[in-house]
Formats: C-alpha cells, sequence, structure tokens
C-alpha cells in the first residue's frame, strides 16, 4: 500500500502514516454532525423547535463565543496532551449532548446545549487534529497532507449526512412526522459520534512527546508575537465567513428559485462529495505552485461565482445554472478551507508551537462564528425574500475580496521572510 500511496506522489512519512491522518479526518467530520446539521434540515428544525431565523442564529453565535475561548486555550492543551484522549473525550461528549438534544428542550435549553458543545467539539480537539496531521506528514506533503485531511473529512460528513437523510424519512414515516424524523436524526448522529469515540480510543496512536516540548501557556505569548500567525488568521477568519454562509445557499435554492426541499436536502448532502476535488487536487497544486497561489484563485473563483448567482433570474429556470455554479464555488472553496493550514508550514511556524498557533489561528479565524449566521437571520426576517439574501450575499463578496487582499499580504510577507533569511 506504501507503494502505491508513494506512486500517487506522497513522501515516505506521509504514505505510512495516510490511514492515521484518514481516522483523524472522520473524527473531524463526525464530531460537527450534531452542532450543525441543524443547517441541512433548516425548515424542519425552525418548526420542530418552533424558532424564528434570529434565533437560529444565536445558536451560531454561542458556538462561535465558546469556541473563541476554547481555541485560546485548547491549542495549549493540544500541545500539552495526548491527541488520543482528546479525540475520544471531544467525541463522546459530544454525542452524549445528542441525548440531552432528545428530550423536549426550550429555546433556552437548547442556548445552553450549543454553549456545551462548544466546548465539547471546539475546545482543542481542533487544534489537535490540525498538528497530529502536520506532524504525522513530511514538510514536503503538507498541501497533500492537508487536502487528504479535508477531502476525508469531506467523505465521511458525505457519508454521514446520506445515513441522516436516511433516518430523517424514516423517522417522518408516512404520516410526515418531522418531529419524529428530527429525533431519529439526533439519535443517529448522537449514536455514531460516541461510536466514533471509542474508535479513536482503541486505534488511534500518539506519537512519543519529549517533556523539552511541552508547551506551557506561556507558550501563547511567544506564538502572538509570530506575523505569520496573525495574517493566517485574517485570511481564516475571510473563508470562515464563506463556511457560514454556504448553509444559506440551500434555502436561497428553495425558497427564492423555487427549488423543492428534497432538492435543498439532496444538494445539501451531495455537495459534500464535490470537496474531494478541491481538497485534493488543491492539496497536490499547493504544494507544486505555493499555498499562496492555490488561496488566490480560489477567492477571486469564489467572488466571481457568488455574484454570478446574484444575477441570475428568480424563477425555476435559474435552478440548473445556479447548482452549476454552486459546484464550481463549493469545489474552490475547499481549495481554501484545506491550504490555510498549509500555510503555518509555509510561514516556518515552529512544528512544536503547531496546537498553539492553530487554536490562536482558530481563535481569530472562527470569530464569525459569532455573528455571521446572526446577522444572516437578522437580515432575512427583516428584509423578506430577495432582499435580505441579497444583502446577505454582497456583505459575503465584501469579506471575499477581503481574504484575497489577505493573500497578497501574505505573498509579500512570504517574499520579505525570504530576504531577510537570505540575508
Amino acid at each position: 500500500m506504501n507503494t502505491f500511496l508513494k506512486k500517487l506522489g506522497m513522501g515516505q512519512k506521509l504514505a505510512k502514516n495516510f490511514w492515521a491522518i484518514l481516522i483523524v479526518a472522520f473524527s473531524g467530520a463526525i464530531i460537527y454532525g450534531l452542532p450543525y446539521f441543524r443547517f441541512d434540515y433548516y425548515d424542519a428544525y425552525l418548526k420542530t423547535y418552533h424558532l424564528t431565523n434570529t434565533q437560529m442564529g444565536v445558536f451560531g453565535s454561542i458556538l462561535g463565543i465558546f469556541g473563541m475561548i476554547s481555541y485560546l486555550f485548547g491549542g495549549v492543551v493540544a500541545d500539552r496532551f495526548s491527541t488520543r484522549m482528546i479525540l475520544t473525550v471531544s467525541l463522546i461528549g459530544t454525542g452524549l449532548g445528542g441525548f440531552v438534544h432528545l428530550l423536549p428542550l426550550n429555546y433556552y435549553q437548547l442556548v445552553c446545549l450549543y454553549a456545551f458543545w462548544g466546548v465539547s467539539s471546539l475546545f482543542a480537539f481542533w487544534p489537535a487534529c490540525v498538528k497530529a496531521v502536520r506532524i504525522l506528514s513530511g514538510s514536503d506533503d503538507q498541501g497533500k497532507a492537508y487536502g487528504f485531511f479535508e477531502g476525508g473529512r469531506g467523505v465521511g460528513a458525505a457519508l454521514m449526512a446520506m445515513g441522516a437523510v436516511a433516518a430523517f424519512r424514516y423517522g417522518i414515516g408516512r404520516i410526515n412526522n418531522e418531529v419524529a424524523g428530527m429525533k431519529a436524526v439526533i439519535l443517529y448522529y448522537s449514536i455514531l459520534t460516541i461510536a466514533m469515540g471509542i474508535f479513536c480510543f482503541f486505534t488511534v496512536k500518539d506519537e512519543k512527546m519529549d517533556p523539552s516540548d511541552r508547551i506551557s501557556f506561556k507558550g501563547i505569548g511567544e506564538v502572538l508575537k509570530m506575523p505569520a500567525v496573525w495574517i493566517i488568521g485574517f485570511v481564516t477568519f475571510c473563508n470562515y465567513v464563506f463556511t457560514l454562509s454556504l448553509y444559506y445557499f440551500t434555502p436561497y435554492a428553495t425558497s427564492i428559485l423555487g427549488a423543492t426541499v428534497t432538492f435543498g436536502a439532496m444538494l445539501a448532502a451531495m455537495k459534500r462529495w464535490f470537496s474531494l476535488f478541491g481538497n485534493i487536487g488543491g492539496g497536490y497544486f499547493s504544494d507544486k505552485f505555493g499555498t499562496s497561489k492555490a488561496l488566490l484563485i480560489s477567492f477571486i473563483v469564489m467572488i466571481v461565482g457568488t455574484a454570478a448567482i446574484l444575477i441570475l433570474p428568480l424563477n425555476k429556470s435559474s435552478i440548473v445554472p445556479f447548482t452549476i455554479l454552486f459546484i464550481v464555488i463549493y469545489v474552490f472553496y475547499n481549495v481554501n478551507y484545506a491550504q490555510t493550514w498549509a500555510m503555518m508550514d509555509e510561514g516556518a511556524i515552529p512544528e512544536k508551537y503547531s496546537g498553539t498557533a492553530a487554536g490562536i489561528i482558530s481563535t481569530i479565524g472562527y470569530l464569525p462564528e459569532i455573528f455571521v449566521s446572526l446577522l444572516a437571520g437578522i437580515m432575512i426576517d427583516q428584509h423578506p425574500g430577495v432582499a435580505g439574501y441579497r444583502q446577505f450575499f454582497g456583505f459575503l463578496i465584501v469579506m471575499l475580496i477581503l481574504g484575497a487582499i489577505f493573500v497578497v499580504i501574505w505573498k509579500a510577507y512570504l517574499k520579505k521572510h525570504a530576504t531577510a533569511k537570505a540575508n
């Protein structure tokens, strides 16, 4: 198998640890099923729990607030403790939260649950994943490693979403009971998440850590002094605005263009399969031509594609071109999402600070979690119909332009950094 992987252009270290990276990738897909499944069943979730669009946005804000606090300190935890235990505890804890969701919770109790998920799924889990992928791959394979990591997450999410659709259809039964359908989806995600936690406990192996490499909380100060960390954080910030905005393309297709709810659910599930093209293809492109070039091209395509969607006629005849544009945008978005983390190696951030750096980058980069969903909900509620969506997508285009500008700044930083090293 290693020989075959090497023929695909992988270095020895990446080929050796390929399956370990896929385990981490699947964990990184499954753990976010519960905190984010509400978007795939947006309308059904609203009806089941009697929520407004603004209240749905609050859940995202809660995840963002607790995630911001968690990432900052969770990165140091990821640099100090066992990756296996971090993955196990995070997955099982998140899954147990799903069983709480099965109870008849009101809006305020749901807020508390999403706060819990903001800690259980975000604290040290994500920095540990980022660090694990970097350590398990060589310096020349960072693009491919993160590409396969995100590609694996995409496949895992796609398979998981298909299972969720089946669970939902089974739950609603012949009488179209959406409440029962939602409970079936929650039960499905809860069992799957806990099972993955148990699997990680018995299969994930930790690399031996030298006591001198264990980072203290003072390491946060050292990492904060690195300009590369801040630039990567700002690029991640702009890209993550788009991550959260993706969820609103489906209701745009159904409520504005007239697509069916079934089409919307299928598009939400199907899109994850296309992530492979962006994740893996972008990884190979990045390793050959440079991470910054891959990021810049992707931002430009996303800007043009989103603008093109806004000028489509507002009727069913636009569903096919909308779908094509959305898939193209989604492919290039996945180039960005994976390669952002490869910037750490490109920017020469020391490996021993990987978890701490990932935590700080995530603290900056995932701040949109606090306000994007809430902003979208307010815009759509206060400006019903196409006006609200146009306002929100206009905001999205501005953020993508800003992301492209930060990539240009990154290219200038790398050039200056290389010149300084040469002198």
